[in-house]
């Protein structure tokens, strides 16, 4: 592996990390909202919300283990 692979590399798992980070802060937020909202609609967008971040928080985690398992 090349300097400028490696860098590349490390980079793209900084990146994946933070927003691994980001992600785990906003569905803490969103369970929280859970407790807040009595209304019916705004329930749904809520538990629509926090799928959407479970989605692309299983993305980033499958992404991440095939950058560390490909560099192996």
């Amino acid at each position: 592996m090349t300097r400028s692979e490696s860098r590349l590399r490390k980079q793209k798992l900084l990146a994946i990390e933070s927003d691994i980070k980001e992600i785990s802060l906003a569905m803490k937020t969103a369970e929280s909202c859970f407790n807040e909202v009595s209304d019916g609609d705004l329930l749904d967008a809520l538990i629509y919300d926090r799928a959407a971040l479970e989605s692309r928080y299983n993305y980033l985690i499958r992404e991440l283990k095939a950058l560390e398992t490909a560099t192996q």
